[in-house]
């Protein structure tokens, strides 16, 4: 089984000449007035193909922009009809907030008549003809150029502060590994994401303390508030330094590549919990959370980062399967009995073992770690060719280890770990 993946990497050039800039930013205008009034008209004809959209409104678009390259109307009108695709189905979902779409913001595409790309820079069509622009090719272009992805022949622009900010789009064929030989049982919580590898009874608690995060960032917005309450331009000056969206992304991307990997390294499968949409505004409403705690459980990302690591499994080649995340944290691995709690400590200001007992046999296991045993052990597993550990191994190994955004470290046991480990336990039932 194959899959197509694609990534987008954004290239920046220096500081345009004023004649550049100019002939750019007409490109630039006229692509998002062609943009808004497309949406406008195929919107009250009912269309949605961009096929039909070409026929219908090409000609109007080539009389009223005759300098400008055909093939930039054909791109808008396409970039209409996706929109108003996008459109429908949001209204059908009843997440639309308005009667028609809006054009707020946009970038300018291009196919392969409008553009080339080489490593002396990038060449533009323009009303004037091509411009030839320098970019600032980074490490990340670099490696996905020379690491099997093939670039392809379309990509996006914008203008901004004189500078030119190029997208272009790399794509992999990734063949998925169905020969696989292990089970690891991933659960994502707010401040940490836990796994379970069967058959070998291994633990790992990766801990990402999100919860501080998220409560220093809003400490901080709300001093800069009060701070620069009387100045609404160096109010937004610096909430921008902030960076909080980089460094959050950052966290979750560490996370999903590290587990990806630990699971390519096992020849494993990744069982996730099936979670619903709006998951932490259902868990915000039942309990009754508000002020800084319902602001620190939205700010959570537990879907986000099971959707990161479903992106890097596929691009690993890892197999990844969801199961009913129904009473994975309160039965007992072992007995399949309830679970009372032992010491449940707030995750308010970070991760804090919250240690579970079954009242029946007796075993007792930190929270987190029995849910992800739960998560794999709830995958059908009747046809896998299990090695001679199995479930009634007399002892779990649990790793814990600190993500850092600055600090990495290596431990040979489970394959390329970023951060400080904390500590490791063999424990006995």
């Amino acid at each position: 089984m194959s899959e197509e993946i694609t990534k987008t990497v954004s290239l920046v050039s220096p500081e345009l000449t004023v004649k550049k800039t100019e002939a750019l930013s007409y490109v630039y205008k006229t692509y998002g007035e062609i943009l808004k009034e497309a949406v406008e008209i195929m919107h009250q004809k009912g269309i949605t193909s961009w096929v039909k959209g070409i026929k219908e409104l090409h000609k109007y678009f080539r009389a009223k922009y005759p300098d400008l390259p055909s093939h930039y109307i054909d791109e808008a009108i396409r970039d209409a009809a996706t929109r108003l695709k996008s459109f429908q189905k949001m209204k059908k979902k009843g997440l639309a907030y308005t009667e028609k779409p809006e054009v707020k913001q946009w970038t300018v595409s291009c196919n392969v008549n409008l553009w080339k790309l080489s490593f002396q820079g990038v060449e533009i069509s323009t009303h004037v003809g091509r411009i030839r622009i320098p970019l600032l090719f980074h490490k990340q272009f670099y490696i996905l150029y020379n690491s099997g992805w093939t670039l392809r022949s379309s990509c996006r622009w914008k203008i901004e502060d004189r500078k030119l900010r190029l997208y272009v789009f790399f794509r992999k064929t990734v063949k998925s590994n169905t020969n696989y030989s292990k089970v690891i049982g991933v659960d994502v919580n707010e401040n940490n994401v836990t796994l379970f590898i069967l058959p070998d009874h291994k633990a790992m608690t990766i801990v990402t303390n999100h919860s501080k995060i998220v409560l220093g960032y809003a400490y901080r917005r709300k001093a800069i508030h009060e701070k620069h309450a009387h100045s609404l331009r160096l109010l937004h000056v610096a909430l921008r330094k902030l960076r909080e969206k980089n460094v959050k992304k950052a966290l979750r991307d560490k996370v999903a590549s590290l587990i990806a990997k630990i699971a390519k390294k096992e020849n494993a499968i990744l069982v996730l919990e099936k979670l619903p949409k709006r998951f932490q505004d259902i868990v915000v409403k039942k309990n009754g959370m508000k002020s800084f705690d319902a602001h620190r459980l939205k700010q959570s990302a537990i879907r986000g980062i099971q959707n990161r690591i479903v992106k890097k499994a596929v691009e690993h080649g890892v197999k990844v399967e969801f199961i009913n995340p129904k009473n994975t944290s309160r039965t007992c691995p072992k007995c399949g009995s309830s679970l009372n709690s032992v010491a449940s400590n707030a995750q308010r200001r970070g991760w804090q073992p919250r240690i579970l007992k079954c009242s029946k046999c007796g075993f007792s296991h930190d929270r987190d770690v029995i849910a992800a045993w739960n998560i794999a052990k709830k995958l059908d597993v009747s046809s896998m060719p299990w090695s001679s550990k199995g479930a009634h191994d007399p002892y779990v190994e649990w790793l814990v280890a600190m993500m850092n955004r600055k600090v990495e470290a290596q431990h040979p046991s489970l394959g390329v770990t970023r951060g400080t480990i904390i500590f490791k336990l063999r424990i006995n039932y």
